[in-house]
């Protein structure tokens, strides 16, 4: 005859702020606490800060940075706005960031803003400059390339320096 072992299972003391977690066997904290030993202890969250999805971290609000376990405002310069992160600013159109300002993006003539809105771009048939748009010289049996910044040599014709010269063929 065999003999069968007692199974009978032993209580499991779930402590305040705590459920069965899903095998039965073990306790987990509710959202908004965290295990510390034998017990669930809250989660400190800060002013301008939430718990995030996990239930079990914090994070700053919009238009707050974590700073040395707090959240600190962004300091948004004149120009600028609370970026898509919601913890880094970005500047208007227009502005370009540099050294924590919004700057003004210089364009010059026969010039446009690209379509970011933080730089120049230059019209077809002038290149970018320092800080002007130069109109591009086409040579003889050239033409302008689809993107309109550059020249190339027509068909039958090599590029030898600023020129396009008869193909030997």
């Amino acid at each position: 005859m065999r003999t069968i072992p007692d199974l009978s299972a032993a209580k499991i003391e779930l402590p305040p702020h705590a459920f069965l977690g899903f095998s039965g066997s073990a306790w987990k904290c509710d959202r908004g606490y965290q295990r510390v030993d034998d017990s669930c202890v809250a989660i400190a969250v800060p002013e301008n800060a939430y718990l995030d999805a996990s239930g079990d971290r914090w994070k700053c609000e919009r238009g707050f940075r974590e700073s040395g376990g707090s959240c600190a405002p962004l300091e948004i310069p004149q120009e600028g706005y609370v970026g898509r992160s919601g913890s880094d600013w970005e500047c208007n159109r227009g502005y370009q960031k540099r050294d924590g300002s919004c700057i003004a993006v210089e364009v010059p003539s026969n010039g446009y803003l690209d379509t970011s809105g933080r730089d120049r771009d230059c019209e077809r048939g002038f290149k970018k400059g320092l800080r002007s748009c130069l109109a591009l010289q086409v040579p003889m049996n050239a033409h302008l390339v689809y993107s309109g910044n550059r020249w190339t040599c027509d068909p039958g014709y090599r590029q030898q320096g600023e020129n396009c010269i008869k193909d030997k063929g």
